[in-house]
């Protein structure tokens, strides 16, 4: 009987240690944001921004806030798209997005939105979100690639010869030519069967 409850405590913890954990990313709590913003939801807005944000909206009058959110609903694009993130290890992130924008008019002009994030308490939250005509410097160059399966190994300490690291000196490359035996071969087919 005592080991099922140290069992069950330990799943317990287990459990709510994962969900700590499983704390929504930058972009996540920006999409939440997003979604209050475009619903007139200033109550729902007001849990993804920082403490701040929220003592600034809520020391405002009512038609102050209604008049906050009505502009923000007119420069936020409707839709928009991540083009890349940045997250530092100070507890800062900045989401640089793309989205349509139509300004009143019949055509969708393209706006940049650059949206800066911060942790309180382990949380992340819209510190402010700023959108424009301006491309951002950062979308004039190449997107970084992802970082390798091989690279990833290696930067966490796999040992060398593991096979997070790779075999040593082993290099990708065109694959061998078939083989194919034949009544008479050549010095270079036979050396292909070997």
């Amino acid at each position: 009987m005592k080991h099922s409850a140290i069992l069950f405590l330990s799943a317990a913890f287990a459990f709510l240690a994962g969900a700590a954990l499983a704390a929504d990313q930058p972009e996540a709590v920006y999409a939440k944001y997003h979604r209050a913003v475009m619903s007139n939801d200033i109550d729902e807005m007001q849990k993804w921004v920082v403490a701040a944000r929220r003592a600034e909206l809520q020391g405002a009058s009512a038609s102050t806030r209604s008049a906050a959110l009505t502009l923000a609903q007119y420069m936020v694009p409707r839709a928009y798209a991540v083009q890349r993130r940045i997250v530092n290890p100070n507890g800062r992130a900045t989401l640089i997005a793309t989205g349509g924008w139509d300004g009143g008019h019949r055509t969708l002009d393209t706006v940049y939105g650059t949206i800066k994030l911060m942790q309180e308490n382990g949380e992340w939250k819209v510190d402010e979100a700023a959108w424009s005509d301006q491309k951002p410097e950062i979308l004039l160059t190449p997107k970084p690639a992802p970082a390798r399966a091989a690279d990833k190994g290696a930067a966490k300490g796999a040992p060398a010869g593991s096979p997070a690291s790779g075999p040593p000196g082993h290099k990708m490359g065109e694959a061998k030519p078939e083989c194919v035996y034949k009544p008479v071969m050549t010095a270079e087919e036979m050396e292909r069967c070997r």
